[in-house]
């Protein structure tokens, strides 16, 4: 798909979806009708998307020790250090909300419903504007300045995504039979409904399996499948906004929840520290088998045996479906550990507010440091990576980090050489 856009006289990088590069799949093909439908015989404007420099690495590295580095750290790394931060802020967060539910005024139903409500204001406020923010930030010359709105971006769309899980989460159970079959079959049928409208499950996967790295070209703007020659970009925006913010996040939740509903009730129901232990020695296996083994499953999947009897599609959502409970088992493991040992402590229970901020705050600014505190919500777009190490799920945080690292190294390094060489051209002038 064509990878620049020029709008209003201003050329910027399309957003790529964080799982474009893959075969097309029922919304896509809906899509492509949609914009056939709104531009049918329109062949002779101008299109408002160009071919031009992609965010695509066109040449992949496929040896070198560093590739084998990064392949062997990055998910060490997203497993072990990231990724407990990364729960540590949700977590937070969520039993913020929890206890201001408990409270008079959090106990009646019409807060549930305002809460859901402002959660989409702010949504459709960010879809609509990500554009804008994108071109004033891109103006900027001052890099404290745009990491300081970054990361504000990041923050307010990180706690409006708890707020929205959480009032969702909540309704469903205070009105909602507490039957863990129901959940598990309501569940199910989620699962198979995102396989149906996508083409695949990948939308459920997050954390570990997914790290974002913080800038603006992969935490501003959204990547939208919706964006097409004859879509504008704020009908593509809103499209999306729907889209996602309220069928993908409802089916979400509701896969999640009964995931999440049957391990509480089969996997040591009255013993809470056996039961996150056991989600994490079961998780943990699964994760490092996914990650390192996607090239290889990649490979073997491009016989063509599996395109012949057409089982690619089916071997990669049983590959994706795995993952997500994968994901449920460790969120599961570190939620109950936090629950047990960090949440019961004085200060948790003398003033929860003040404690859950503090956490909050302190695992948020220690990813801000780390650059990868957009990872909380995940990239909002396609990030490319040279070496094409894990190429189901975007995790190359490792990568980005160092590539930037080595760019601030040498802009460094060429402006100590001109100040160097200055004095001696002067002299010999």
């Amino acid at each position: 798909m064509n990878e620049l856009t020029i709008c209003n006289s201003r050329i910027r990088p399309r957003a790529q979806s964080l799982f474009e590069f893959r075969s097309r799949t029922n919304t896509e093909i809906t899509i492509a009708l949609l914009d056939r439908f709104i531009s049918p015989r329109d062949t002779t404007s101008p299109s408002n998307e160009h071919v031009g420099s992609s965010d695509q690495c066109n040449v992949i590295i496929r040896t070198g020790i560093r590739r084998t580095i990064f392949f062997i750290c990055q998910p060490i790394i997203a497993g072990f250090f990231i990724f407990p931060l990364l729960i540590l802020f949700w977590q937070a967060g969520w039993n913020f909300m929890v206890v201001w539910l408990d409270t008079p005024i959090g106990k009646h139903g019409i807060v549930l419903l305002m809460l859901y409500i402002l959660a989409q204001l702010i949504f459709i406020f960010i879809y609509l504007n990500q554009d804008n923010l994108y071109d004033y930030l891109q103006k900027q010359k001052t890099k404290l300045f745009i990491s300081m709105i970054v990361q504000c971006h990041t923050f307010i769309t990180a706690t409006t995504y708890i707020i929205q899980w959480v009032s969702m989460w909540t309704i469903w159970d205070r009105y909602t039979p507490a039957d863990w079959l129901l959940m598990l079959v309501v569940s199910i049928v989620a699962l198979f409904a995102v396989i149906a409208l996508m083409g695949h499950p990948c939308d459920l996967v997050c954390a570990p399996f997914i790290l974002s790295y913080d800038s603006i070209e992969y935490n501003i703007r959204i990547g939208s499948p919706f964006l097409t020659e004859n879509i504008n970009e704020c009908l593509s925006h809103f499209l999306n906004y729907i889209f996602y913010e309220y069928v993908i996040s409802l089916l979400s939740i509701l896969a999640w929840r009964g995931s999440y509903t049957l391990l509480d009730v089969f996997l040591f129901p009255k013993n809470p520290f056996m039961s996150a232990i056991s989600s994490l020695f079961l998780g943990y296996p699964l994760y490092f088998l996914l990650m390192y083994t996607q090239s290889y499953t990649s490979k073997v999947c491009e016989q063509p045996i599996f395109s012949y009897f057409n089982y690619l599609p089916l071997i990669h959502n049983i590959r994706h479906l795995t993952a997500f409970f994968t994901c449920v088992l460790l969120w599961r493991g570190f939620w109950l550990l936090f629950d047990t040992y960090i949440a019961t402590m004085t200060l948790a229970l003398k003033s929860p507010y003040l404690f859950y901020i503090l956490c909050m705050f302190i695992s948020f600014f220690i990813l801000s440091l780390l650059k990868t505190a957009s990872s909380i919500n995940g990239p909002m777009s396609h990030m490319s990576d040279p070496y094409n190490l894990f190429p189901d799920y975007p995790n190359s945080y490792l990568v980005q980090w160092f590539n930037q690292m080595k760019k601030s190294d040498d802009i460094s390094s060429n402006s100590s050489k001109n100040t160097r060489n200055e004095p001696y051209t002067v002299t010999l002038l």
